[in-house]
């Protein structure tokens, strides 16, 4: 017997749904009943497109990381100039959303993270995998950035790159714990110390020299 022809629209309607759902009550708080109710689809459409409800939260994974991959891109690429200071403005710009709209805002990778990381095997290979993409991205911006001059260069791209990105997962976690954006804003506070081009003693010098 063959499935019926599944339609992509109702397939994005159920993983936004269990996007929001996920991020607001977690994956353990978050019944396969409620998901259907929300998105107003029968047990046998989920089942058509999804296995299991993990194979669903796989998904609900991967459609997030293309979604923030997307909004990232548009909000370092709309200002012009100094790398680092769009880095810093798009930073900013998350904290601003996540203060008008935590329920929405939240990184649903660190909420997986810390919930369900060890639950089984293909849990932590997407988060593995999901982890390693945001940080090839954010690689990816620092390299730009050290071509420029705006970013220190005497540390390779990867480094500044996990650096930012493990300050950030603990400040996310800090952030949920406390009902509270300051440890997003003390990450932002350090931005332009851990990341911005060293002065060079020579050139300094040189400078006192010729004054």
């Amino acid at each position: 017997m063959t499935r019926p022809k599944r339609n992509e629209h109702n397939r994005e309607k159920i993983l936004q749904t269990g996007m929001d759902l996920f991020n607001r009550k977690g994956y353990h708080g978050t019944g396969l009943k409620e998901i259907l109710d929300t998105c107003q689809v029968p047990k046998g459409s989920f089942y058509n497109y999804f296995e299991s409800k993990e194979q669903f939260a796989v998904e609900v994974l991967e459609y997030s990381h293309q979604l923030e991959d997307e909004k990232w891109d548009k909000r370092t690429s709309d200002n012009e100039g100094n790398l680092l200071k769009r880095f810093l403005l798009a930073i900013n710009q998350f904290i601003e959303d996540y203060e008008n709209d935590p329920d929405s805002t939240g990184c649903l990778l660190t909420n997986m993270m810390g919930e369900v990381g060890n639950a089984s095997d293909s849990f932590r290979e997407i988060i593995r995998l999901s982890c390693n993409r945001v940080i090839d991205c954010i690689e990816e911006s620092f390299k730009g950035g050290q071509l420029q001059g705006s970013f220190r260069a005497d540390l390779p791209a990867r480094a500044l790159a996990q650096l930012f990105w493990d300050s950030w997962q603990g400040a996310l976690l800090r952030t949920k714990v406390e009902a509270s954006t300051t440890p997003l804003r003390e990450v932002a506070d350090t931005i332009y110390i851990l990341f911005a081009p060293l002065e060079n003693p020579e050139t300094k010098d040189g400078d006192n020299n010729e004054i």
